[in-house]
C-alpha cells in the first residue's frame, strides 16, 4: 500500500499529492529554511514566498496536474530554488540538524605543511586561508616572547594527524 499526502502550498488553491518520502524531503527543506530565518523580522513573508515558489515549480512540472509528486520532483524543485541564504552563518543547532552537516574537528594536516601541519589544521577548521594563520602565529609568537611558539609545539604533539583535509 502506497501512502499519498496532500499538501496545500501558499498561493495555490489545489493541494499537491506527494509521496511520503517527497513530503518528508519538502518538510525538511522548509524547516531548515525556517530555522535559518529564526531572527528575521520578515520570516513569515519569506516562508510564504518560498512555499509559493515551490508550488509554482510543482505546477510547471510536465504531466497532469493531479499526478503524484515524487522525491525526484521535489529534489529538482529544491535544486532550482536553492537554499535560503540570510547572509550570516547558521546557528549551531541548524548545522547539527542537516544531513549535509559536517562535524569539524581540529587536526594537524600533512598535505601542504610547512613545519608540523598545525596551521593547515587550524585553517581548515576555521575556514580561513592558511597564510593568515601562519602570519598570526609568527606575529603572536614575536609579540608574546615565544609563548605562541610553545602553543604551536604543544598542538603539534597533541593534535591527531591526517594526510589531507576532510571534504564536505
Amino acid at each position: 500500500m502506497d501512502k499519498t499526502i496532500l499538501v496545500n502550498l501558499n498561493g495555490h488553491p489545489e493541494p499537491y499529492p506527494l509521496e511520503v518520502a517527497a513530503h518528508d524531503r519538502l518538510e525538511r527543506y522548509l524547516s531548515a529554511a525556517e530555522a535559518r530565518l529564526h531572527d528575521d523580522p520578515d520570516k513569515a513573508e519569506i516562508l510564504a514566498d518560498l512555499e509559493r515558489s515551490v508550488g509554482d515549480k510543482l505546477a510547471a512540472l510536465p504531466g497532469p496536474s493531479d499526478r503524484l509528486i515524487t522525491t525526484a520532483d521535489i529534489d529538482g524543485v529544491i535544486d532550482q530554488i536553492g537554499t535560503v541564504d540570510t547572509g550570516r552563518a547558521p546557528a549551531p543547532e541548524q548545522v547539527a540538524t542537516g544531513s549535509w552537516a559536517r562535524i569539524r574537528k581540529l587536526r594537524r594536516i600533512r598535505k601542504g605543511q610547512s613545519i608540523a601541519g598545525v596551521c593547515n589544521g587550524i585553517a581548515a577548521y576555521s575556514e580561513i586561508r592558511v597564510d593568515w594563520v601562519r602570519t598570526f602565529f609568527v606575529l603572536a609568537s614575536l609579540g608574546t616572547a615565544g609563548i605562541f611558539g610553545l602553543v604551536y609545539v604543544a598542538m603539534a604533539f597533541f593534535l591527531p594527524v591526517v594526510d589531507q583535509p576532510e571534504t564536505a
